[in-house]
C-alpha cells in the first residue's frame, strides 16, 4: 500500500512541480509515510521518477494497438497514434507526461531515467511484437520519433498549429507515416534486411504481396 501511495504522490508532484523542484521530503509528506520509506522502497528519486514513468506510460497498451486487440481500426497508425493522443489527453496521465518529458530535457537525472524507461522498456517492449532484432527497434524507434516529436511541440512547448489539431486530424496526418515505419518493406525504407546473426528478418506486421508488382504485359 505505501509504495502505491507514493507513486500516486510522486506522480502528482512531478506534474506540477517537475524533476527539480521535486523532493523526497514533500512526496513523503503526500504519501503520509516517512521519507526514509520512499528511499527505502525506491532507492534514489531517479528511480522514483523511472517508476512512475512505468504508471503513466504501460508499454503494454502500445503493444495492444500493434495487435489490434480490442479495437476493429485495422490501419495500425491510426491505432499507434491513437493510443499516443489518449495517453496525453487522459487528465490521469497528461500533465504528468508533459511535466516529466520537460524534466528530461533540462535535467541529467530525469534525462538518464526518461531515456533508460524509454529504449530499456518501451522501445524493447514494443520491438519484440516486430521481431525482437535490430532492424525492429529500429522501426520501433523511428515511429517513436514521430511520436514524441509530436507530443514535445503539442504538449510541453504548445506550438501552433500543431497544438491546435484536433484528434482526427492528427490521426490523419501521423498515422501514414508511423504506418509506413512499422510496416513497409525493408528495403522501401533503406533497413537491413537480415539480423544480425544472418537470418531473415521477421516482422508480423509487414505483408509481402508479390501480386502488388504487376509485370506490364509489354515487358
Amino acid at each position: 500500500m505505501s509504495r502505491e501511495a507514493v507513486l500516486a504522490a510522486a506522480k502528482a508532484r512531478f506534474a506540477t512541480d517537475g524533476y527539480d523542484k521535486t523532493t523526497l521530503r514533500a512526496i513523503a509528506e503526500d504519501a503520509h509515510v516517512d521519507p526514509a520509506m520512499v528511499l527505502y522502497l525506491f532507492g534514489s528519486k531517479a528511480e522514483l521518477f523511472r517508476a512512475v514513468l512505468n504508471v503513466v506510460i504501460d508499454p503494454q497498451v502500445l503493444v495492444a494497438a500493434l495487435a489490434g486487440a480490442g479495437d476493429d481500426e485495422p490501419d495500425v497508425g491510426v491505432r499507434m497514434v491513437r493510443s499516443y493522443l489518449r495517453i496525453w489527453e487522459s487528465p490521469d496521465t497528461g500533465p504528468a507526461m508533459a511535466a516529466m518529458l520537460q524534466s528530461a530535457t533540462s535535467n541529467p537525472d530525469a534525462h538518464e531515467a526518461f531515456r533508460g524507461f524509454i529504449q530499456g522498456y518501451v522501445l524493447q517492449t514494443v520491438s519484440g511484437v516486430l521481431g525482437g532484432d535490430e532492424q525492429a527497434r529500429l522501426r520501433a524507434t523511428l515511429a517513436a520519433s514521430q511520436l514524441v516529436g509530436m507530443a514535445v511541440l503539442r504538449y510541453v512547448m504548445r506550438i501552433g498549429p500543431l497544438a491546435e489539431l484536433s484528434h482526427a486530424e492528427l490521426e490523419r496526418l501521423l498515422a501514414p507515416t508511423v504506418r509506413r515505419y512499422l510496416t513497409a518493406d525493408a528495403a522501401e525504407l533503406g533497413l537491413p534486411q537480415r539480423s544480425s546473426d544472418g537470418g531473415e528478418v521477421v516482422n508480423p506486421l509487414v505483408q509481402h504481396h508479390d501480386s502488388d508488382h504487376h509485370q506490364d504485359p509489354g515487358d
